[in-house]
C-alpha cells in the first residue's frame, strides 16, 4: 500500500514499505504469512490465522490498523468476507459475506486505490466488487444502461484489465469494452465508454492507467512487420469528452463549487487534542445537495460537523460553510469504552468531505481527504526552561566547557547499575563533558529544593510548559540526591514505581527503556490487591503542579539528568531531554570528629568549674598551714 501524502512523513514511510508475502488457496490456518517493515530486506514469518477457509488474499488496511484477509470456503461455496487481524493475525471480526467464484488456480487480484480511504477494489473472471470500507461491505459493481449499453451488469467474457486513482476507476473487458466510474460512498456503477477500434478478444490485455483526471492512457504491444521487435502504441482518451457524448445524458453534477484547503495533507493530533478544518460548498439550486463528513478509523478519530449559511455567490447562490470538528475518539465523549481504539499507540485515519450520489458526470469535483494520524508529531519535543547557568555566572566558560573539560565524580556517589549503592569498590569516574548536548550546566544551589521546568516545543514553536508526570534519573548512577515527598505525603494509593526497583528487576538495561509513558503506574489511581504505600520510600514523580522537589545534599559538582515524560495521557511522543545542572554553594565538610570534640569541650568546662570552685579553697587552706607552720 503506497502513502502518497507526504515523502518524508516516518508514518508514510513505513506504510509504503510494509509487505505481506503469501500463498493462496490453502485453508488459512496451513497458510505461512510473512512481513516485512523495510520494504522486503528482510521479513519476519507469522503464525498463520486459525481458520480452515481457504485464504484468498492479504491486505494491509493501515487506515483501519488492522490486516484485512479474504477467506471462502473450500467445499465450492461461491460466498467470500473480510475478516480482521492484528500483525499476529489473531481473530478479531468479521465483514458482511459476498459474492465470489473463483475457478480452479484462479487468482483475485485487489486494487487499493491511493489515499487510504477504506477503499478496494476485486475481479476475478466473472467478478468486479467494490468496498467503501474496508471490505465490511462488499458489492458487486453494475453498469448504469445508456443507448449503446443497455445491460447493467459487465459483460460475460470478464475482465481484461483495471484501472484506479484516487477518485475514478476504469475497466477494460476481454471483449474491448471500455468502463468508466468514481469512487466515493456509491461507487457500484459504471458507465459504457466504447470499444477498442482496432481490437480482438484473443488480443492480450493492454496496460492502462490514469494520466490525470479524466484522462486514461492504453500502451498496447504492437509487433513489427519487417522484424521479430515489437512496438509500444500509446493511446489517450478524455473520459469528459466521450461522457458528453453519452445518450440519454447522464445525471448532471450536482453542486458547483466544493473547496478546502487541508485537501491531499497530512495532519497531527496528539492526546487530548483537536483539529478543525472549514469546506466552501455551494450546491446548484433546486438539487438539495448537501456534502458528508467519513472517517476511515472511526476507533481512533471522531468528528462534528454543522453547516452555515456564508453569502453568495456571483450568480446569487447561495454559498455554506461546512465546520468539522475532528477530535480523539478515546476522549470525545461519543462511543462506549469497547469501541474505542488503544491510547498506547498512534492510529492513522483519513477524513473525507464528498458529495452523496453526485453521479459520475462529476470528474473535476473530487472528494477532498486528509491524512490525520492520531498520534505523536514528528518534530515534537522538550527541553528544560532556560534559567542561570554556571556561565552566567562565571563559574564555568563556555570555551573550556566545549575543549574536551573533564570533571570527576566521587566513587561514594555513582552506581553503574543505577541501584542507589554505596562505598561500592570502584575507581572516581572520569566524564568529558558533552558541551554539544548538555550545553551549560543551569546553577544551582544546594540547599533550595529544585523542580525541573519542562517546555513542550513542536519544531521552533513553543506550545506549553509540561504539567503532566515525569521522572529524571542521573545519567552515570549518581544518586546522593533525595525526594521532598514519600510515597504517603504524594497521596499514593498504592506504592510507587521507583528506580531502584525498577532497576533491580531489569539488571543492564537502560533506564529510560524502563520507565516510560508505556510502563508509568499511576500510584493516585485505584487498584484492587495492590501493595500499600510506605512512608520510608521517597516518592520519584515530579509534576509542575504538585509539591515533590528534589534535594541535594552538601556537596559540589556537577549532575547530568535525563527527564521522561511518563504521563499516559499526556502524549502520544516518547518526549525524553538531557541535561547538566551545577550544584554550589556547599561548605566543604569538616574532617573534626563532633562527638569526641564534644566530649573534649564538656571535659574542659567541668574541670574549669572544678578548679574555679576549688582553688579559692586550697589557697585559704595553704594561707592557714603557713601560719600554723610560723
Amino acid at each position: 500500500m503506497d502513502c502518497c501524502y507526504s515523502l518524508k512523513d516516518i508514518n508514510c514511510y513505513d506504510t509504503s514499505n510494509f509487505i505481506v508475502a503469501y500463498t493462496t488457496g490453502k485453508p488459512a490456518e496451513s497458510t505461512d504469512v510473512f512481513t516485512s517493515k523495510d520494504g522486503g530486506y528482510r521479513f519476519v514469518k507469522t503464525s498463520p490465522a486459525g481458520y480452515e477457509n481457504a485464504l484468498i488474499g492479504i491486505y494491509n488496511f493501515v487506515s483501519l490498523a488492522q490486516l484485512g484477509v479474504i477467506l471462502n470456503k473450500t467445499d465450492g461455496d461461491e460466498e467470500a468476507y473480510f475478516t480482521y487481524t492484528d500483525m499476529n493475525l489473531a481473530h478479531q471480526e468479521e465483514g458482511a459475506k459476498f459474492d465470489m467464484k473463483l475457478y480452479a488456480d484462479e487468482s483475485v487480484i485487489g486494487i487499493i486505490p491511493p489515499g487510504l480511504r477504506g477503499f478496494i477494489l476485486l475481479w476475478t473472471k466473472d467478478t468486479f466488487a467494490f468496498s467503501f470500507n474496508h471490505g465490511l461491505n462488499v458489492a458487486l459493481i453494475t453498469v448504469h444502461p445508456t443507448d449503446k449499453y443497455v445491460n447493467v451488469t459487465l459483460p460475460s467474457h470478464g475482465l481484461c484489465n483495471v484501472a484506479a486513482n484516487r477518485n475514478e476507476i476504469a475497466a477494460l473487458t476481454k471483449s474491448q469494452k471500455l468502463f468508466y466510474g468514481t469512487l466515493d460512498m456509491e461507487s457500484t456503477q459504471m458507465v459504457y465508454i466504447g470499444d477498442k477500434t482496432k481490437g480482438k478478444p484473443t488480443d492480450p490485455c493492454v496496460a492502462m492507467m490514469f494520466e490525470n483526471i479524466g484522462v486514461l492512457f492504453f500502451v498496447s504491444v504492437i509487433p513489427s512487420t519487417d522484424s521479430a521487435l515489437y512496438h509500444f502504441q500509446k493511446c489517450i482518451i478524455n473520459i469528459q469528452d466521450t461522457l458528453m457524448t453519452l445518450r440519454p445524458p447522464l445525471q448532471p453534477c450536482p453542486v458547483e463549487i466544493l473547496s478546502g484547503d487541508f485537501h491531499n495533507k497530512i495532519y497531527y493530533i496528539d492526546m487530548k487534542q483537536e483539529l478543525h478544518f472549514n469546506v466552501t460548498f455551494v450546491p446548484k439550486p433546486g438539487t438539495g445537495t448537501y456534502p458528508y463528513v467519513t472517517v476511515s478509523n472511526p476507533h481512533a478519530l471522531a468528528f462534528q460537523a454543522h453547516i452555515d449559511q456564508d453569502g453568495f455567490t456571483f450568480d446569487g447562490n447561495t454559498k455554506y460553510r461546512l465546520r468539522i470538528r475532528l477530535l480523539q475518539q478515546a476522549f470525545s465523549g461519543m462511543s462506549q469504552l469497547e469501541f474505542q481504539d488503544t491510547i498506547y499507540s498512534s492510529r492513522i485515519s483519513t477524513v473525507t468531505v464528498d458529495i452523496y450520489n453526485k453521479a459520475i458526470f462529476c470528474i473535476d469535483m473530487h472528494p477532498m481527504t486528509a491524512l490525520i494520524v492520531v498520534g505523536c508529531s514528528p518534530k515534537k519535543h522538550i527541553k528544560i526552561a532556560e534559567s542561570t547557568t554556571a556561565c552566567n555566572r562565571g563559574l564555568f566558560q563556555d570555551i573550556v566547557l566545549q575543549n574536551n573539560f573533564v570533571y570527576s565524580i566521587d566513587r561514594k556517589v555513582y552506581d553503574p547499575q543505577f541501584l542507589g549503592r554505596k562505598k561500592l569498590s570502584q575507581p572516581n569516574l572520569n566524564i568529558t563533558y558533552r558541551y554539544d548536548l548538555w550545553r551549560c550546566p543551569i546553577l544551582l544551589y544546594y540547599d533550595s529544593p529544585w523542580l525541573p521546568v519542562l517546555e513542550l516545543w513542536d519544531n521552533d514553536e513553543f506550545i506549553e510548559y509540561v504539567s503532566a508526570d515525569f521522572v529524571l534519573y542521573e545519567i552515570h548512577g549518581m544518586h546522593n540526591y533525595d525526594y521532598l515527598l514519600n510515597e504517603v505525603e504524594a497521596e499514593c494509593r498504592i506504592a510507587a514505581q521507583n528506580w531502584i526497583t525498577i532497576m533491580a528487576e531489569n539488571p543492564g538495561k537502560e533506564p529510560s527503556d524502563m520507565w516510560n509513558r508505556l510502563l508509568y503506574e499511576n500510584c493516585k489511581l485505584p487498584q484492587e490487591n495492590g501493595p500499600l504505600p510506605s512512608a520510608s520510600r521517597p516518592y520519584h514523580v515530579l509534576n509542575r503542579n504538585e509539591k515533590n522537589r528534589i534535594l541535594f545534599p552538601q556537596y559540589n559538582g556537577i549532575y547530568v539528568f535525563k527527564a521522561i515524560v511518563v504521563d499516559t495521557h499526556y502524549s502520544y511522543c516518547d518526549l525524553t531531554t538531557v541535561f547538566s545542572v551545577y550544584v554550589h554553594g556547599a561548605l566543604p565538610k569538616s574532617q573534626i570528629n563532633v562527638g569526641k570534640t564534644l566530649i573534649s569541650f564538656l571535659v574542659l568546662i567541668f574541670g574549669s568549674i572544678l578548679m574555679v570552685y576549688y582553688f579559692p579553697k586550697l589557697m585559704k587552706e595553704n594561707a592557714r598551714m603557713k601560719t600554723v607552720w610560723a
